[in-house]
């Protein structure tokens, strides 16, 4: 994760939402009709107001650890289109299309949307299909990510009563910036809305998006999929640093929320909304900017994170490689403290130190054969930063993740030595986090693809 702006201090949170038209109650009333055949018919929670902020999950009874609590369908769901992704994708099913070029892959109507030829006479696409051909798409030979982007938003009008109800029920935090998604999915089309309750509609459900939603991660045919998701029961869960539940997806429009650990009678389900292996500093920057708020949990107080050193780096006073960890206080640019010599060293300089480990690490991880990084990680990163740094510690999931995606054969048992050390590496600091069982045990262990 590269190193973010200072972001400001923790603002209430209620300043910056949108008007929320249901009480809990009515929110409790509209997802159980979302859930549909999903809800349990004795469900282990209960939606409520939280102490943590807004709504949130109760349990209603105990709850073991790895027990299901709910799956959830999507309620709005769309392609990512990040670079990174296969544009040539189809939009509802999500099979890459056939061919090798944009033009193959676009809907012959001219929408300008990748379908499949088994989608394009489907009675969803027709009508995503005529309302894009409506605002007459500006691109006709190559597919767009920004018109492809919106199309997630764009399907709230297609939503029935209760679904639209639902949408406005759900927390929508504000951001000046949200606006630039409408702006640079218009300039894809010549006759994109223009008035203002169209504008508005699509404002909301920008913001609740960006507030809730979760980029969902499935495979389709051996084809690796990203989707922006909508789900409004799995998008109240409030977050922890060391939370109690995970998600995994089932496919790219199911989710599967779980227990990490006992759950007891009465407390909140909670979920982190950042990466569980990240330092404190990293998870508060992302959340600052990203949420709009601090987290000030147990974990976040704690300088060690329950003795794992996620953010510890080594000193830099001369003839000392004592860990240096930054003071926590409300400022996100702490100094940091060497707990061997005791020497104080101010932010700006720790956080250079910070930024060159991290750019070195993670421009081998994009670059190296699993080799190299396995070379690299053994002999090379020692020499400057602490191996349970949490950059390190990516690297070295990176291998883990690359080893197990491809046959094993390639691997000399060497590797694949190196490989198991770094799985217990990771195992451990979860365990030491209290991490339970948790999403990325499982994905690690192999308990789940």
């Amino acid at each position: 994760m590269s190193q973010c702006p200072p972001v400001p201090e923790e603002e209430p949170r209620s300043s910056r939402q949108m008007t929320i038209s249901a009480s809990t109650q009515e929110l409790a009333e509209l997802i159980d009709q979302h859930l549909g055949e999903l809800r349990p018919k004795e469900p282990s929670w209960r939606v409520a107001d939280s102490p943590i902020s807004g709504r949130g999950i109760f349990a209603t009874r105990e709850i073991a650890p790895g027990e299901e609590l709910f799956r959830e369908h999507t309620l709005l769901v769309g392609p990512t289109a990040h670079r990174s992704t296969n544009l040539r994708t189809c939009t509802l099913c999500y099979r890459l299309i056939p061919g090798s070029t944009d033009p193959e892959a676009l809907c012959p109507a001219g929408c300008g949307l990748p379908v499949c030829p088994d989608c394009r006479q489907s009675p969803r696409h027709e009508l995503e299909c005529k309302l894009f051909r409506k605002w007459r798409p500006l691109e006709s030979q190559r597919i767009e990510p920004r018109a492809l982007r919106i199309l997630s938003v764009v399907r709230c009008f297609f939503l029935d009563e209760a679904g639209r109800k639902l949408l406005y029920a759900m927390q929508a935090n504000m951001d000046r910036y949200y606006m630039q998604e409408v702006q640079r999915a218009a300039d894809c089309f010549e006759h994109f809305p223009r008035e203002q309750d169209m504008l508005d509609y699509f404002y909301r459900t920008i913001c609740a998006f960006n507030t809730n939603a979760f980029e969902s991660r499935s495979s389709v045919d051996g084809h690796e999929v990203l989707v922006r998701a909508l789900f409004p029961l799995a998008g109240i869960l409030n977050h922890q640093c060391t939370p109690n539940a995970a998600h995994h997806f089932e496919n790219g429009e199911t989710i599967v929320v779980c227990a990490t650990e006992r759950i007891p009678a009465g407390a909140e389900v909670t979920m982190s909304y950042a990466k569980l292996l990240w330092s404190t500093l990293a998870r508060k920057i992302f959340l600052g900017m990203t949420k709009h708020f601090i987290c000030k949990c147990v974990r976040c107080q704690d300088p060690t994170e329950n003795g794992t050193y996620l953010s510890a780096l080594f000193c830099r006073e001369q003839g000392c490689r004592g860990l240096v960890i930054p003071v926590q206080t409300r400022t996100l640019q702490p100094d940091w403290r060497c707990i061997t010599c005791e020497n104080v060293f101010p932010h700006a300089k720790m956080a250079k130190y910070q930024d060159f480990a991290l750019n070195t690490i993670n421009n081998r991880i994009n670059s190296c054969s699993v080799q190299d990084m396995i070379h690299f990680i053994n002999e090379l990163c020692p020499r400057f930063c602490p191996s349970s740094n949490y950059v390190l510690i990516e690297a070295k999931l990176n291998v883990i993740w690359r080893m197990t995606r491809f046959d094993r054969e390639e691997y000399t048992p060497e590797e694949m030595g190196h490989m198991d050390r770094y799985r217990e590496e990771v195992l451990a600091i979860l365990h030491k986090l209290g991490a339970g069982e948790c999403t990325l045990k499982k994905l690690i262990t192999g308990e789940i693809q």
